[in-house]
């Protein structure tokens, strides 16, 4: 349970909210047979929702009618603008999503001016807490859970190594595998090579090139890039047969076991996970 709070930095947070709060319809796919029946074309795979319309209502009144139509008006000025959209949960947690404003719907009724904001969402989860390292140029808002020096930064001192990265508890309702992780690994003083990143009993990727000393490979499974010092690198990683076509990796709620394996020695060299807690 939850409410939609800003957009952006614009509160919604108004009189008589009624908020829009269910999943958006899942995409489906099936062959007719001949016989009768049909076959799934997902098969076992989990579907989410693509683009989904959320609505807003809530009622501006104010002591001032110049204070009322100045926070419609401000409102109105949204309209058409993507930004992120803002939850708090019914525990007080902060979640966001990017949406854009579709429309706004208002009609005149007495001294109270009721307004509609319709808003398409365009993430299958809402995203919670950053794990990682929090620049402060990294354009983010203050209390959206963020936190400085969240030590997701671990040394590669031998090979192969095993680090465990938490997310929470197995039982943690409403959370979702977390699929957009930013994965930075820096050489240090010496070349590395043949890097391997592998989650128990899930997926695994390898970079078959190799990092130049005081260089970075950055491997983005969300927006599925990879670059070696700057350059693209697409075409030396390898992605696990485990791997589904929507993810190149993914944290779970829980432990997630990771064993990294390099060929290369000399110090500095480290491994840096970025990414959001995802929430249903």
């Amino acid at each position: 349970m939850y409410r939609l709070i800003s957009f952006g930095l614009v509160s919604l947070e108004h009189y008589d909210p009624m908020d829009d709060i269910g999943s958006g319809e899942t995409p489906t796919s099936y062959l007719s047979l001949p016989e009768g029946g049909a076959i799934d074309n997902f098969g076992s795979i989990q579907k989410h929702p693509g683009v989904v319309e959320r609505v807003k209502t809530i009622t501006i009144y104010d002591d001032s009618d110049e204070t009322a139509v100045n926070l419609y008006l401000q409102l109105l000025a949204l309209r058409g603008k993507r930004d992120r959209l803002y939850r708090r949960t019914i525990t007080g947690d902060i979640h966001w999503m990017y949406a854009r404003l579709k429309e706004v719907k208002a009609k005149r009724e007495g001294f109270a001016q009721k307004i509609e904001l319709r808003f398409e969402t365009q993430e299958a989860f809402w995203r919670g807490d950053l794990g990682g390292q929090w620049y402060l140029n990294d354009g983010e808002y203050l209390n959206t859970g963020l936190a400085l020096n969240s030590g997701q930064t671990y040394p590669l001192t031998t090979s192969p190594m095993v680090i465990t990265i938490s997310l929470g508890a197995t039982t943690d309702a409403g959370r979702a595998p977390t699929r957009a992780i930013e994965i930075t690994i820096s050489a240090g003083a010496s070349a590395m090579s043949n890097i391997t990143i592998t989650r128990a009993n899930g997926e695994s990727i390898t970079f078959s090139g190799t990092v130049d000393a005081n260089t970075d490979l950055v491997i983005d499974t969300g927006s599925m890039q990879i670059t070696n010092d700057g350059a693209d690198a697409y075409n030396d990683l390898v992605i696990s047969p485990t791997a589904d076509l929507a993810t190149w990796f993914s944290f779970l709620a829980g432990d997630n076991e990771l064993t990294i394996s390099f060929t290369g020695g000399g110090t500095g060299k480290q491994i840096e996970f970025r990414y959001y807690e995802r929430w249903y």
